[in-house]
């Protein structure tokens, strides 16, 4: 075995090796055209689908500032119901303040009657 096979077993192995690389370089090759034509397909599809989201995401932002002008609404309702009732109250405590008053005059009244009757500088007329 002289030093020229052993070149042409190695050159024979180069070109094999060449080869098989070239081969891979073409899948690599076409694996970056079916990636850039998925590429397209998707543009194409978000160019489609880029305006249908678009409104609805306007929708939303109107839906939710009529969602915040209403609860703007309702808290300006409760907070004048909240007055209200509290007025109410007031009154309430008044009139209580006012009924245990007259009750009070009442029984110290009915109770001079009693004793005006029982001690008998009162008369007490039925017909």
């Amino acid at each position: 075995m002289s030093g020229g096979e052993s070149r042409g077993v190695s050159n024979a192995a180069l070109k094999t090796e060449i080869e098989g690389v070239g081969r891979r370089i073409d899948d690599i090759k076409d694996l970056l055209v079916a990636y850039e034509e998925r590429i397209r397909c998707l543009e194409r599809a978000g160019d489609k689908t880029t305006p249908v989201i678009e409104k609805r995401i306007e929708i939303l932002e109107y839906t939710t500032k009529q969602h915040e002008k209403d609860i703007k609404d309702l808290t300006a309702l409760i907070n004048t119901q909240a007055k209200s009732v509290e007025e109410l109250k007031d009154s309430v405590d008044m009139m209580k303040t006012i009924s245990k008053w007259f009750l009070g005059v009442f029984t110290a009244v009915m109770i001079a009657v009693i004793i005006l009757l029982v001690t008998g500088q009162a008369l007490v007329v039925f017909k």
